[in-house]
């Protein structure tokens, strides 16, 4: 069921009441049956009873709706106070008859629907002065048609509050110490994500593991993704989801607000069925991985990621590539062959389950990389050949030139030999004439014909 369809469950009872609900007092049941209907859409985990009150808050947002809650149980009415302090807090003179210090008390459920009629009666008239427009000035972010991160965390807390009203039950639903370890990513932590990657109206962002789905929700209020889907294995979890779901849309709807499209699954994310969703229109890709076991973390590797289209984005809190590692002969059949993976900005406070700051990574899905570590490879072969068809022409050249010197060098060594042969005759020629001198071949010197008598 997708949260359309949960949206329409939580708008539904204001169709089955008959008569118009009075702004200034709190709608009672027309009888039990219509209550126990009501009651099965409520926001609590709890059973079904039979639901006698509903708290209906005005909006003074422009385009805003009325707020309808379920008024059986505490934590409802808990929500609405904190509703009425933030409202209140923007315009001060909503609270005008409010009695004094009421925002430094924790009212019974009595006094919140005393101050839920008191504010109604005001909140009709001022609402009216809109003229049809956004009031910034007086309502700042709150003004907005779009969520500013603020506005989407108090929102989707809101939700959150509504839909769990014993945060801490949450754990009992998982098994401790397993990949079903329960632990939840802070808002301001996604936030960060979403700013740093730049997530938007052209991304489907799917969560998997996405426990009470408030990331989901979140990421549609501030993101505004074309789609924003989680998928639990957990069924009780995924319940709670679904009820989140619905209470976020109806509070969007109340303070005016607009988002992207949503949903929530109950089911595993190495189903078949998800593939789709996730090889194909996946564009960002969250897994709060941290307690996942090896088994697991593998199959997700080789049933997944291996098939993602190039340019997808995984977050997780733990790395599925190498970071800053080379691809090797025996890495190419790694993710880190096919990816990038590098560390995002980490907060403190950052998740759930420690005090300690978790690192978040980023793997960017590249399949050219391994096209180029292939077309490296082959070049580096083909340069020996071209090495040895180099040194083969340096070769001839060497030889060629060495024969043209060799040539050169027998020339003058030729010119030479005729020009000392040359001398040699016309010393000859000097010393028979003159008759006084004799030319000895060993030592080349002429000595006095006297020594030779």
């Amino acid at each position: 069921m997708s949260e359309e369809d949960a949206g329409l469950k939580e708008e539904s009872p204001s169709r089955e009441v008959e008569t118009p609900v009075d702004p200034g007092i709190v709608a009672v049941a027309s009888d039990s049956s219509r209550a126990a209907s009501v009651d099965r859409r409520s926001s609590s985990m709890e059973p079904a009873g039979n639901l006698e009150n509903q708290l209906v808050l005005l909006s003074v947002f422009y385009q805003g709706k009325p707020l309808k809650l379920p008024g059986t149980h505490d934590h409802i009415h808990k929500v609405v106070f904190r509703i009425l302090k933030n409202v209140c807090g923007l315009v001060s003179h909503l609270a005008l008859h409010f009695p004094e210090g009421w925002d430094k008390e924790k009212p019974d459920n009595e006094t919140i629907l005393t101050l839920t009629k008191l504010f109604n009666r005001i909140a009709k008239p001022f609402a009216s002065n809109w003229s049809g427009s956004y009031n910034t000035d007086v309502l700042g972010d709150w003004g907005q048609r779009q969520c500013s991160q603020k506005v989407a965390m108090e929102i989707t807390t809101y939700a959150y509050e509504c839909a769990v009203p014993r945060p801490a039950d949450l754990n009992t639903y998982y098994k401790s110490f397993t990949s079903e370890t329960y632990g939840e990513t802070n808002l301001e932590q996604m936030a960060s994500i979403i700013d740093e990657l730049g997530i938007g109206s052209h991304d489907v962002f799917v969560d998997l593991g996405s426990g009470i789905g408030q990331l989901v929700c979140f990421t549609a209020a501030y993101a505004k993704c074309r789609k924003s889907v989680g998928i639990e294995l957990s069924q009780i979890p995924a319940n709670y989801a679904k009820n989140l779901g619905g209470h976020f849309k109806q509070l969007m709807a109340h303070f005016g607000k607009s988002h992207g499209r949503f949903e929530h699954h109950q089911g595993d994310f190495l189903n078949p069925k998800f593939k789709k969703l996730i090889i194909e229109e996946a564009t960002v890709i969250f897994i709060n991985n941290f307690a996942f076991s090896p088994d697991l973390m593998f199959r997700i590797t080789n049933e997944l990621l291996q098939d993602l289209k190039h340019g997808t984005r995984i977050v997780t809190t733990k790395p599925f590539g190498a970071h800053k590692k080379d691809i090797t002969y025996r890495s190419t059949g790694d993710i880190n062959s096919i990816s990038d993976t590098r560390e995002l900005t980490s907060l403190e406070y950052g998740v759930s389950w420690t005090a300690k700051q978790v690192k978040f990574w980023l793997t960017t899905m590249d399949h050219t990389k391994l096209i180029r570590y292939y077309e490296a490879e082959r070049q580096k072969k083909l340069e020996p050949k071209s090495r040895e068809g180099s040194d083969e022409v340096n070769e001839r050249e060497k030889k060629t030139k060495k024969r043209k010197n060799g040539k050169e060098s027998d020339g003058e060594c030729s010119s030479s030999n005729t020009s000392q042969n040359g001398k040699k005759k016309d010393k000859k020629k000097k010393v028979s004439a003159a008759g006084t001198a004799v030319f000895t071949a060993s030592t080349g010197a002429l000595f006095p014909s006297k020594y030779y008598k």
